[in-house]
């Protein structure tokens, strides 16, 4: 049939490569079902439809884009294997049915795809380390001095950031511009009412307490948005106060210990939103959400702690003793001091953290001695996603 034609060699639909060390021992199919035995002892096992789906060839994908160019309406309703093959390349041939269609598959993404054993892993996952002062007393720290150029600092930079939540820069350019170079490093950087680069100084009738030599209390930064930024860099171009020591806070730590000793505060903390909102003379931010934001499993997600921008509780009657009893149990906490990093800022020092997870502030500082600048903007946790993954593409390609 004119469509048993294959590809001369096997396509993968992205612009990875999957190199294995497992090679495929024996191919078989009841039509519905493709096993695969690997050299190793595996078995994996794939659906024709699914197989279907994913064959990479320029009838369903633009091998340019390595985007789909067919939906699957499509498809024919009810897709079989009729034959199956293993070529001396190790990819593996198939021949579906009622098109006759035939397409190649990579090994080694058909390894990594296994479903049947477990699944992909994403390429930027992180083991997340949740921490105290005990176990982290200082951010994750390296050398900023050549970040733009050293691909291995940066990487590492980047993965401390995925697991700890936070890292450090040390002795990068003080530098107003840096932390704009820097963010766009990592991806795009995220505009908002503060503007796409804002400054942290001392600027009287600026409107926001970050703006004074105040204290700042443990908070995340936009939690009136409907969706708050994942991560913030802060860059010290300039620190000759006294006093105004950073704060970083493990959120996510404090949320896991109020989950096991006060497990009715956390469902409350979990379950019944809060009113947050940011008002000023030209804008009106509003979002409701709970304190600490949990996904589909059960697992935490994200922190909205920031109780300066709170507009009045809007709870069911009979809850709202109960829920300012669970905030405070929570607030408490982050006062405790097993859980409050503190460091100072040095001119160069460049902070980046999670801003769903990690709660920060700082210590009043003297502002008629000495100045303090920031500067600092936002990007979303998908960049830092983005990064990491390219980081491990590039080392499977050098391989």
């Amino acid at each position: 049939m004119p469509g048993e034609r294959m590809m001369d060699a096997a396509q993968t639909p992205d612009f990875d490569t999957y190199p294995v060390a497992e090679t495929v021992r024996t191919a078989t199919t009841d039509g519905r079902i493709l096993t695969l035995e690997w050299s190793d002892g595996l078995t994996s096992r794939y659906h024709a439809i699914w197989l279907r789906m994913n064959t990479c060839d320029p009838e369903t994908f633009n091998l340019d884009t390595r985007e789909i160019t067919r939906s699957p309406l499509d498809l024919p309703s009810e897709v079989r294997i009729e034959k199956v093959s293993v070529r001396s390349d190790g990819a593996v041939g198939l021949v579906f049915q009622p098109e006759g269609h035939a397409a190649l598959f990579d090994p080694g993404w058909l390894r990594l795809h296994d479903y049947s054993n477990g699944g992909r892993q994403d390429d930027a996952a992180v083991e997340k380390v949740h921490w105290t002062t005990a176990e982290c007393p200082e951010p994750p720290t390296f050398d900023g001095s050549d970040i733009l150029n050293d691909d291995s600092t940066f990487t590492a930079f980047l993965t401390a950031v995925a697991s700890h939540g936070l890292a450090r820069l040390r002795n990068a350019p003080a530098d107003p511009d840096f932390a704009e170079r820097f963010a766009g490093r990592i991806g795009v950087i995220r505009d908002n009412n503060f503007g796409r680069i804002w400054n942290v100084r001392v600027e009287p009738g600026s409107g926001s307490n970050a703006y004074t030599a105040l204290e700042l209390a443990p908070h995340v930064d936009l939690a009136t948005r409907e969706y708050q930024p994942g991560l913030q860099v802060l860059h010290c171009v300039e620190n000759t106060t006294r006093g105004g020591r950073a704060m970083m806070i493990d959120g996510f730590r404090v949320a896991e210990d109020l989950r096991a000793e006060a497990p009715e505060a956390f469902r409350l903390l979990t379950t019944v939103p809060w009113h947050m909102s940011n008002r000023a003379a030209d804008s009106d931010y509003r979002w409701n959400s709970p304190a600490i934001v949990l996904d589909q499993a059960g697992q935490i997600a994200e922190i909205r702690s920031i109780y300066f921008l709170r507009g009045p509780l809007n709870a069911p009657f009979d809850l709202v003793e109960d829920l300012y009893a669970a905030d405070r149990l929570l607030h408490e906490k982050l006062l405790d001091p097993r859980y409050r990093m503190l460091f100072d800022y040095l001119p160069g020092d460049l902070m980046l953290f999670d801003n769903r997870r990690i709660l920060h502030g700082r210590e009043a500082f003297d502002a008629a001695e000495g100045r303090r600048w920031l500067r600092g903007c936002y990007l979303e946790r998908e960049e830092l996603e983005s990064a990491l993954r390219m980081a491990a593409r590039r080392r499977r390609a050098a391989e």
